[in-house]
Formats: C-alpha cells, sequence, structure tokens
C-alpha cells in the first residue's frame, strides 16, 4: 500500500530568507521601544525601508511603546525609531522574515541600550572586538542566506526533472550553510526520499537514500519537534528502510502535533501495519496488525468522515478476516459490505469502485447508492 508523503514547498522554506519575489507571503513585526529615560516610547513611528525595493512601512507605537504589524514582505530593512520627525535610533541589515510557528519577527528599540554600547566603543569611534565579531557573523549568516535562497530556487526545476543527485547535492550544501534552520534539512530529507523511490530498481541505492532521508528529518525534528509534517515524513523514511515500529511511533506523534492533517496520518499509520500485516506469516501476529491497521484507518475516518480511501483499504483488511461455512460460503466479518458500499458513495467513478461493487456482489450484499442522514436534532 502506498505511504503518503507530505511535500514541503520550497515558498515555505524562502521564508527564511528576504527574497523579495515572495511578495505575496507577508510577515509579522513586533516589538517594544524603550526611550532613553528608560519609558516607553508612546506615538513614535517605527519605519521599516526596504533595502532591495525601497517599500516602506510605517507603525505607531502603542501607550506601552509597543508595535504589531502583520503586513510586511519578507526581506532586508533599515528600521528606524522616530519621533517629532526626528530619528531616535536606527537598526541596518535587519532580516524581516516568516516563521514557521507564525510568530512576529521581534525588532526592540532599547535606547538606553545602545547608548551603552556607544560609549563602550567610543575608542577612536571603532566598535568593540566583541562588536566585529557580531557584525561579522551577522554579515555571514546573510550570505549564507542569500546562497540558500539561489539554491532553493533551483529545486523545483531538478525535482520536475527527476535529478534528485543534484537536488541532494544542492540541500546538502544548504544544510552546511544553514545547520540551524529546520526547513533546509526537511527539504533535504524530501530530496532523498525522492532519490530512494527514484532507485527502486536497486534496493541497497534505494535503502541507502530512504537511510539518509531519515537522518535528515531527524535533524528538522531536533529543531522542531512539534511540526507533524516532519513526523509524518520521517515515518515514511523509516518504514522504507526497514523499521516499521519506529515508523508506527513517528506516525503517531505526528498526528498529536498536527490535528488538522491527522487524517492522513492515521491513513499513513494504517498502511504501514497493512503492509506489515501482508508480509507476515504468524497468524495470530497477522491478525492483531489487521486489527491495529483498521483502528488507524477509524481513526482517519473520523478526522475526516469522506476519506473515500480509507474505507476502502479497511474493506480490503475486513475482507483477511472473512471465515466460510459448512457448504464453503464465505461470511463477511461485520462492516465489510458496508466498508465497500461507502467508498462507493464517496468516490462512485474512483479508481476502485468497480471492485468494490464485484466484491459486494459476491459477498451476496446489496451495492448501496446512497446512505440516509441521521436526521438533525
Amino acid at each position: 500500500m502506498r505511504i503518503r508523503q507530505t511535500v514541503l514547498t520550497v515558498a515555505a522554506v524562502l521564508a527564511l530568507s528576504a527574497a523579495g519575489a515572495w511578495a505575496q507571503a507577508l510577515a509579522k513585526v513586533a516589538g517594544t521601544c524603550t526611550g532613553l529615560d528608560g519609558k516607553p516610547v508612546v506615538g513614535a513611528t517605527v519605519q521599516f525601508l526596504s533595502n532591495d525595493t525601497g517599500q516602506k512601512y510605517e507603525i505607531k507605537t502603542d501607550s506601552k511603546g509597543s508595535y504589531f504589524s502583520v503586513g510586511v514582505t519578507p526581506g532586508i530593512y533599515k528600521i528606524s525609531l522616530i519621533q517629532d520627525g526626528k530619528v531616535l535610533f536606527y537598526l541596518n541589515h535587519v532580516n524581516i522574515h516568516l516563521n514557521e510557528d507564525d510568530s512576529p519577527t521581534k525588532v526592540d528599540f532599547d535606547l538606553p541600550k545602545e547608548a551603552a554600547a556607544q560609549q563602550a566603543a567610543a575608542g577612536g569611534g571603532k566598535p568593540t572586538a566583541e562588536q566585529q565579531a557580531q557584525q561579522a557573523a551577522a554579515q555571514k549568516k546573510n550570505a549564507n542566506i542569500t546562497a540558500v535562497n539561489a539554491k532553493l530556487a533551483q529545486l523545483p526545476a531538478l525535482e520536475a526533472a527527476g535529478n534528485w543527485d543534484q537536488a541532494i547535492q544542492l540541500m546538502t550544501q544548504a544544510s552546511q550553510d544553514l545547520p540551524d534552520q529546520d526547513l533546509v534539512w526537511a527539504k533535504l530529507g524530501e530530496a532523498q526520499l525522492g532519490a530512494g523511490a527514484a532507485a527502486k530498481g536497486d534496493k541497497a541505492a534505494s535503502t541507502q537514500h530512504y537511510e539518509a532521508a531519515a537522518v535528515a528529518y531527524q535533524k528538522a525534528l531536533q529543531l522542531k519537534p512539534t511540526n507533524g509534517k516532519y513526523h509524518n515524513n520521517y515515518g515514511q523514511a523509516l518504514a522504507k528502510s526497514g523499521k516499521p515500529q519506529e515508523a508506527l511511533a513517528e506516525y503517531t506523534a505526528a498526528a498529536q502535533a498536527d490535528p488538522t492533517d491527522a487524517a492522513l496520518y492515521y491513513f499513513n499509520l494504517g498502511a504501514i501495519l497493512t503492509n506489515q500485516a501482508t508480509s507476515e506469516t504468524k497468524a495470530d501476529i497477522k491478525a492483531k496488525d489487521i486489527e491495529e491497521a483498521n483502528a488507524a484507518f477509524d481513526k482517519a475516518i473520523a478526522a475526516k468522515p469522506d476519506y473515500a480511501e480509507a474505507y476502502y483499504q479497511k474493506g480490503i483488511n475486513l475482507l483477511s478476516k472473512a471465515t466460510f461455512d459448512k457448504e464453503g460460503k464465505m461470511v463477511a466479518a461485520p462492516g465489510t459490505a458496508e466498508a465497500f458500499n461507502k467508498y462507493i458513495e464517496l468516490d462512485p467513478q474512483g479508481a476502485h469502485a468497480a471492485e468494490s461493487k464485484s466484491i459486494i456482489e459476491s459477498l451476496g450484499a446489496t451495492v448501496q447508492t446512497s446512505y440516509k442522514k441521521k436526521p438533525s436534532k
């Protein structure tokens, strides 16, 4: 049974940077402004000036000296704190970006702290060694972000062409440039999964790619342990590299971390258990796997009641529990015909519709074209 991978889009990864081309994705910004007297700077203007486009955003501070906006295009900005037409302080080359958890990029103005730093660096007007090191680190980080963006921009074409080796090479370099970014590791894992699927004729090479994908997703999860999609794809990598039990735990973690996509994760959990049952030779273990697989499909259906594929897979599993009477006639397990009928109702033109009808008829049941809705209270 095919396990469904959650694809992480390139646009999501580009949110790490200041790429102006992705202007449709707006970032949140927030901060607090404190004056030299230690009090909030009330009614001032926080001005964002794009280094790339010259676009300008202006946000007013409230009674607590705080500001917030949801509509700033990701990019590199000069940010100024202005009051009564006078620039109190400004920050250069600030990277405004999208955050995976939808939190705002924080930019605070603490004028007492800045004044103290300026006084400490007053020897000949040169910055201290510590400040120079911080500036150099910031410049290197911005350069790395730019380099990673250039690599990410090439990914869609490479993936569409099935050029997985080059995609892996690019994302390996990206993970070295920005090792603290979970999405970079996730994109590397995604490329390794693609390469593993492409190399299915070479089992050793395919397994090697799936194991590498598992390592990449593990690193992504170390940085972002609550990301359901990472758990899902990590589970896929584990399953395909011959570690079904570890995969089961990841699909369960995915559903818990990301309830909105729980149906997909539970379906994948059911798929792994079904595949495991198919290759099992011991009857009692096979039956246990089938039981747990259908419990997972039931959870997928509970999360997404119109999940036709989950009904079909549940029906197929129930067929394996059929018995035979004294006359040799098949006696289906309870719920078998209902599962296939529900599939037909939800997807009458689906890939399994004809097969489902044939199975229902072979069981001596009636093909139903619709289900009566329960009356509302």
